[in-house]
């Protein structure tokens, strides 16, 4: 049995479930949306922001969204995840990102980006967005750092927008008296929550339909469990309703049942 077998079994012209989708493609529910606005303030008024969320809720997928979204001709995106690292190291991550040569000394590469980021706010005037997946794991020596790198002229100038991406636990690290500078630069908080049953629904259905001319291949009984056993985290939901298809082929059945789906739990 290959995967060709089972798309042409649903009518599928391609896997609905896959991570690989284009960003055009991506459904938009409420809570997306609420974000992506979100992040276009910040990006409008410049600065720090976070984004945090549960693994798995799509966090990403709202990344790739608002970086599309934004005008080449006024932005210009940057981003980096290496992120369980010393400060050392990050500085040449960092320098590598913004296509600067790593010089070896820590001062020496601060003062390289810091001029890199000056000079294309006075001369390109392209906004640079730093944008740091992971975020959560960076110690917090280099979100003090980071606190810094953003401070032109006796902290009058926003010549860099900063986004800082990661699990709950950012949140509570940004609460620490020695990150209380950093704290109180935060302009944007955007809090991704997990997808309510109307929105599990829909975005399993819209997958569906992006892929398919026919109708409806999960029934309200299979899309019910696997909202409940998802909780509602998006990436949980791509891998039951994936494999919850493979189920319903086996069985030679023309849509995905409950039954599908409990046998996918039980394994």
């Amino acid at each position: 049995m290959t995967n060709r077998e089972i798309l042409a079994h649903f009518n599928l012209s391609s896997e609905p479930f896959t991570r690989e989708i284009k960003t055009s493609a991506l459904k938009k529910l409420p809570g997306v949306n609420n974000a992506l606005d979100q992040l276009q303030i910040l990006f409008d008024t410049k600065g720090f922001g976070i984004l945090t969320g549960q693994s798995g809720s799509g966090k990403t997928c709202i990344l790739r969204m608002a970086v599309d979204a934004l005008n080449p001709g006024m932005f210009k995106p940057y981003y980096i995840c290496h992120t369980s690292v010393g400060i050392q190291e990050f500085y040449t991550h960092l320098c590598t990102t913004f296509g600067l040569q790593p010089t070896g000394r820590r001062a020496a590469m601060f003062k390289s980006i810091h001029e890199h980021i000056l000079n294309m706010h006075r001369t390109t005037n392209i906004h640079p967005v730093l944008i740091i997946d992971e975020a959560d794991k960076l110690g917090t020596d280099i979100l003090q750092e980071l606190r810094l790198i953003a401070n032109f002229n006796y902290d009058s100038i926003n010549a860099i927008t900063i986004l800082l991406c990661g699990q709950e636990p950012l949140i509570q690290k940004l609460g620490l008296s020695s990150l209380e500078s950093l704290a109180n630069s935060i302009s944007v908080t955007v809090r991704i929550k997990s997808l309510n049953k109307e929105e599990t629904f829909s975005y399993i259905e819209q997958r569906i339909n992006d892929v398919s001319t026919g109708g409806s291949l999960f029934s309200k009984g299979s899309m019910n469990l696997i909202h409940d056993a998802s909780n509602g985290i998006m990436r949980v939901i791509n891998n039951m309703a994936r494999n919850s298809l493979l189920k319903a082929h086996l069985t030679n059945s023309p849509i995905v049942e409950k039954e599908h789906v409990q046998a996918v739990l039980s394994r």
